[in-house]
């Protein structure tokens, strides 16, 4: 999969560069790590290592996915206000400073009025960045649960994809297939790195 952060984000920036009012920018970002969180944490807990579960099928994106991520998105804000307000100085309390700044800069969950606006708005941008994860997932992982729980997922993309050339270990990944989807992988990775390096997200005119 690509990079939780900032390559699923990055590769989201088209949405916000385009139709900047259309999305909570930062709900946005939120959905684009939550499958891994949601499955991240489940491994953790009971599998001892890390793969693709609930958190990366259509239906754990909606059901598990949305509520998940809206309750991270008003976490993420409460603490970027915080960190906006630090008084300690040094560089570690400046780029605090600078890194609740930018956030609050950037979110636009306020464009909509009430509080019942604000919740849809921001439920259908952490929805489109969890199906947007699952979607790049498909693209650059040996396997999907995309089906789950209904029917076991097909090798979508042919068996050559699923295919290794070699085997790596590394932490909470043993014996890692080396192969075509690692190349997506890697593409990915680095593409949506770039992208949300080169176009971050408008500031607040308010700002």
């Amino acid at each position: 999969m690509p990079l939780g952060f900032p390559s699923h984000q990055g590769l989201l920036a088209p949405l916000w560069r385009r139709w900047p009012q259309r999305f909570s920018v930062l709900a946005l970002w939120v959905g684009a790590i939550v499958p891994d969180i949601v499955d991240g944490t489940e491994n953790i807990c009971w599998r001892g290592r890390f793969e693709q579960w609930i958190g990366h099928s259509l239906v754990g994106a909606t059901v598990v996915g949305v509520p998940v991520g809206l309750v991270l998105t008003a976490v993420l804000r409460r603490a970027a206000l915080r960190l906006a307000r630090i008084d300690g100085a040094g560089p570690i309390g400046r780029m605090l400073r600078r890194a609740g700044s930018w956030t609050s800069a950037i979110d636009n969950a306020d464009s909509r009025p009430g509080p019942g606006a604000r919740l849809r708005f921001e439920a259908v941008s952490v929805w489109i960045g969890a199906l947007s994860h699952v979607w790049f997932d498909l693209l650059s992982h040996e396997r999907s649960r995309l089906l789950w729980p209904f029917a076991t997922d097909p090798a979508w993309l042919g068996a050559w994809w699923r295919s290794a050339w070699f085997r790596v270990s590394a932490p909470g990944y043993p014996e890692y297939p080396i192969g075509p989807h690692f190349v997506g992988w890697l593409v990915l990775s680095i593409v949506g790195a770039v992208m949300f390096c080169r176009w971050p997200p408008r500031r607040r005119t308010a700002e």
